[in-house]
Order: structure tokens, then sequence, then C-alpha cells
């Protein structure tokens, strides 16, 4: 028989004193990322932060629950972001655990969850509970600064890593020449940038709240201080230089990888400042998570930020579902080429909403800023 048990945020620190539950063969959650739900801001000492499926008294399955804020029809309101959803492969076969860790999500956040973003197998399940319509459909663009080989064939084709040094030497050779152009057009780049200024905080200052303030129209969430503070001290993913050694492997979802960081950006212009960037760097990947400023006037100026940023880097790929931005990189030549991207995210039926064409999703909205 499946047992289910709940982990609220108040008994955190007992989970992290269960030697048991850490020796366990797999992770159910890592440390650093139980700990960031035990900080998370916007959750009380009740809410559920983490679902375990248990069977004959061993871990089957497990979901972590985000909770946040979000604001419907003006009024702002709890939620709980559904994520790392995981059961055993074998030992559940045609048990009906996912489900089951599932409605229980659903019954402790009194059917108010959501899903910034999933697989295709994930969506298929979702869509059978019937407890769910469509939140956004958000269109991006992801701009590729360099030969990137090493990380988009084996994605494509897992089988064949034995390709990687081969890969990796490729990749090597090109962005060589690759490289060459991107040290001419970063000059170029530098030309956009006459009196701007550019700092990087811990957190967002009074000015950047303002600038935030101004230009959060319609966003699902309102982000204040505390939650910008909690995110950039509390990563899902923790920076491990020396990855081959960790325990990654003990785990479904993201908790370690060689380069890791989340970046704020405050962009002064002629002593004012016009907007703020939340920028993750995963490796070669960059992620433009949140960008607030005037996208009529200035998005030249914070799409040419984004690039120099990245060639400085090193990053090989931009991710970036900012409809001006997005606009600026399909016309840029710096990029060696550019695909299209689409993000889904889905909202429960409890919210008694169901249009959301009011509504705007960041791509750092719900869970996506912390992998």
């Amino acid at each position: 028989m499946i047992e289910i048990k709940q982990i609220s945020k108040k008994n955190v620190p007992l989970l992290f004193e269960d030697k048991s539950f850490w020796n366990h063969d797999f992770l159910s959650i890592s440390k650093h990322r139980l700990l960031s739900h035990y900080r998370n801001p916007n959750s009380q000492d009740d809410d559920i932060v983490l679902i375990l499926a248990y069977l004959n008294n061993e871990i089957v399955g497990y979901m972590g629950v985000f909770i946040d804020r979000i604001i419907l029809d003006n009024a702002e309101t709890k939620i709980g972001w559904l994520t790392t959803w995981w059961v055993h492969p074998k030992k559940t076969f045609r048990l009906g655990v996912g489900r089951q860790i599932l409605d229980t999500a659903y019954q402790i956040n009194d059917g108010k969850v959501g899903i910034s973003q999933f697989t295709k197998s994930a969506k298929r399940v979702y869509d059978k509970t019937g407890y769910f319509y469509t939140l956004n459909e958000n269109l991006g663009v992801k701009a590729v600064l360099r030969s990137n080989l090493i990380f988009v064939i084996p994605k494509l084709y897992p089988k064949i890593n034995y390709l990687n040094p081969l890969l990796n030497f490729t990749d090597s050779f090109l962005n060589l020449f690759i490289d060459l152009k991107l040290s001419f057009q970063e000059k170029q780049l530098l030309g956009k940038l006459k009196n701007v200024e550019l700092e990087y905080l811990n957190k967002p200052d009074e000015e950047v709240l303002e600038v935030i303030n101004k230009y959060n129209k319609n966003d699902i969430s309102n982000k204040k201080t505390d939650y910008f503070e909690w995110l950039k001290a509390y990563h899902w993913v923790q920076e491990a230089p020396l990855l081959q050694y960790t325990n990654k492997n003990k785990y479904e979802f993201s908790i370690y990888d060689e380069q890791f960081n989340i970046y704020f950006i405050k962009i002064i212009k002629d002593s004012e400042c016009i907007g703020f960037l939340v920028l993750q760097r995963r490796n070669y990947v960059c992620k433009v998570l949140f960008a607030y400023y005037n996208q009529a006037k200035d998005a030249d100026i914070v799409a040419a930020i984004i690039k120099l940023q990245c060639i400085k880097q090193n990053v090989r790929e931009i991710i970036c579902y900012d409809e001006a931005i997005c606009a600026n990189f399909k016309q840029s030549n710096v990029f060696i080429y550019k695909t299209k991207k689409v993000k889904q995210s889905i909202i429960s039926k409890a919210f008694g909403k169901t249009d959301f064409t009011d509504v705007k999703m960041n791509f750092g909205d719900g869970d996506c800023c912390f992998a």
C-alpha cells in the first residue's frame, strides 16, 4: 500500500537531521534546494514544500512544491508551483503513485496550483486530470553565439556520448573563428552604450524598485526585495567545479553544475536608472529571467548589454522570451543562428479564471529561475 507523507516548512529542520533520508539510494531533494524552500519569504510554516510516496517503508516517489504569490484580476493569492515530480519507474509500475502524489499536491493547496515548465509526457498526465487550463504560451528565441555541439548533439542522441571528445574538439576549432568575428562585433556593441553605466547588485535598491514597479504591469507576480534577496542567496543549483566528484547522479533533477550564477544588473543612462536585468548563467547558456525597462525606447541598449556580457563570459546560447529583446536578437548578425522557443505553463481551474490574455508570464516566473 502506498503511503503519502507531507513535509511542511516548519518540519524542514527535522528532515535535515534524518540520516536515513539522506543516505537513501537516491535523493528526493537536495539539501540546498530544501534550504531554499525553508527560507522562501512567500511561504508560511504550515505550507507543504515536499511530498514523499512510500511503498513498504521505502521512498518510491516525490514532488516539490514552490510556494509563491500571484496576482489575478487585481487580487493577490497564494499558489503552489509543482516542481521535481518523479516516481520510481520499476517499483511503482501500474500503481498510480504519480497520480496520488499529484492529487495530494492539488488537495493540500486547495486546488490552487500551477506548473511553469514541464515535459511532454508530464503534460499528458496533467491534461488527463482535468485540473488545468493553459496559463500562457511564451514565444521566445534561442540565439546562438558560438558552436555548442557538445550540448546539442548528446541531447538529441544520448547514446552517442562516445563522440563527446570529437564534439568538444569541433566546438573549439569552430569557435576560434567565431570568437574573432565576435571581437569585432563587440566593439560595435560598445558603441551602443554611450553614457551607460552598470551596477551589479545583491538586491534591488530604491531606484531599481521604482523601475520594477513602473514596468511590471500585468505581471503574474509582483516581485519584491525579499524575493530577489532570496533568489540570489539560495540557489537550487550549486556551482561545483569538481562536478565529477559530487553525488549529482543520485538526484533526477538539477543539483550541481560547473558554472552557475544569477546576476542582478542595474542599468543607468545619463545618471538615471532606466532598467533592471536578471540573468542566469549556467555553463554555456544564459537565460534572460526578468527584464524591466522601456521596451519602446531602450530595447537596443538592454539587448546590447546581454550580448556583451555573454561574449565576455564565453556563453554559447542565450534563451529569451522578452518580446522586444527577442525582436532585436532576430535582427542581429552577432548570432550564428536563431531558433524559435516555446514555453508553456498551466494553472488549475480552482482559481476560477479562464482567460489569461491579461496576464504576463516572465521567463523567471514559477520555478523557472532556479535551474
